[in-house]
């Protein structure tokens, strides 16, 4: 941050030159808020509204509705707009997903088994050597 920061709000951006697209998509725009703020004014609520339509609990049209908002993948919907150093991945190394995983458990248990199966022999002691101790005497001497 510069040593004073100038926290004053800018000026207006010109308005785009009329009969220019700019200015086509900028009248679409506010068109759209117009019609929102009339719609709050009437205590009509935009999600309140989503939340009570029937139509919209068909789970046959959510292809439809995530076409309309332009997510081509289902994954997309739980990507973050966040940089990736930030946000959380969308999509994980492919030892997370449930067939590497089932792979992973499956070498754990044949290392497990194969361990388990291995018997180490020990050489028997002779007697008087390690297996009695000191100064104890044992009835089996």
């Amino acid at each position: 941050m510069p040593p004073i920061p100038n926290f004053s709000i800018p000026d207006a951006p010109d308005p785009p030159p009329q009969n220019s697209e700019e200015a086509a998509q900028l009248a679409a725009v506010s068109k759209q808020f117009e019609r929102f703020l009339e719609l709050k004014k009437q205590k009509v609520h935009f999600n309140e509204r989503l939340q009570n339509s029937t139509s919209l609990r068909n789970p046959g049209l959510l292809p439809k509705l995530m076409a309309f908002a332009g997510i081509e993948d289902a994954r997309e919907c739980y990507e973050s707009s966040l940089p990736d150093e930030l946000g959380i991945p969308a999509r994980w190394h492919e030892d997370l997903y449930v067939e590497g995983l089932v792979k992973g458990n499956e070498r754990r248990e044949k290392k497990r088994l194969a361990e388990r199966e291995k018997v180490d022999f020990v050489p028997a002691a002779r007697a008087g050597e390690g297996s009695v101790a000191e100064g104890k005497k044992s009835k089996f001497r």
